[in-house]
């Protein structure tokens, strides 16, 4: 059997074609339009039925960034993506290609992916506050912990940072600065790059060590664009998270990357299709 992984991203859509075991077989992208639903709609069901023209799909899986409602199935607020608010994705995408369609929280698709494939859990805290004054976030609050711990708020620490590092290497990085990119001048010893993850783990290590606290957790799974930063931000957010934590809490929880990034919110998007 074939199932159709779809992860939404604020910028990209990715899409994959699934077998059953979760392997992809075929890898599409489309750019995400954010303020048009039909602009939106047709660019995501142009991918399914791309798919379609070479195999037969029996169920479709949706992960979509936001908040979506287990009770009526419609996305209530997409801070990314505005014109899903109010949506039901689910049956809009199913009117159109006349295949079932189930759609979740595209943290949660990612966690899924990792416990059918590599046995973890995990949660989405990206909106949880870290910093009460901190930077605006997109949901319209100020200092969630997804301003700081992304590839987006990397970006954004170490712009900040070479304002008073003249002599840091970051300043003779050519083209658009990304966390990869930070990554690599912190990997030939620049301290204001290693600073910026430093830094960027211990709010990560904080959040982590309130979950493991109030939740008492066996694994927290760390994925996304910051695993970019290679194990130097996990050495940081591990050890903040150990200072912070119930030393019993900790020991009972490991921190670890993901092991399906990127594809993760696509395998587990087509996961639960196939077991929904």
């Amino acid at each position: 059997m074939r199932y159709i992984g779809l992860d939404i991203g604020g910028t990209t859509i990715k899409a994959g074609l699934v077998n059953e075991t979760g392997q992809i077989l075929e890898s599409r992208k489309a750019p995400t339009v954010t303020d048009d639903l039909n602009g939106f709609l047709s660019n995501l069901t142009e991918l399914i039925r791309d798919f379609q023209k070479s195999a037969a799909v029996e169920r479709i899986g949706i992960g979509v960034p936001g908040l979506r409602s287990s009770r009526t199935h419609i996305v209530e607020t997409s801070p990314h993506i505005r014109c899903l608010n109010n949506v039901n994705l689910e049956d809009l995408v199913a009117d159109q290609v006349h295949i079932p369609v189930v759609s979740e929280n595209d943290a949660n698709a990612g966690a899924y992916a990792e416990f059918v494939g590599a046995s973890g859990y995990g949660g989405e805290f990206g909106h949880t506050t870290i910093h009460p004054n901190g930077r605006g976030c997109s949901c319209g609050n100020r200092g969630c912990l997804e301003t700081i711990v992304s590839a987006t708020g990397i970006v954004t620490t170490a712009e900040e940072k070479m304002k008073e590092a003249p002599r840091s290497l970051l300043h003779e990085v050519g083209g658009p600065l990304t966390s990869e990119r930070i990554y690599e001048i912190a990997a030939r010893g620049d301290q204001t790059a290693q600073a910026v993850f430093v830094e960027t783990g211990e709010c990560l290590g904080i959040a982590c060590a309130n979950l493991i606290n109030l939740l008492n957790l066996e694994m927290i799974v760390i994925g996304g664009g910051v695993l970019a930063s290679g194990d130097l931000l996990l050495r940081s957010a591990t050890h903040t998270a150990a200072l912070r934590s119930f030393p019993s809490s900790y020991r009972d929880c490991q921190i670890v990357q993901s092991k399906l990034w990127p594809d993760a919110g696509v395998i587990g998007a087509a996961m639960l299709a196939r077991d929904r």
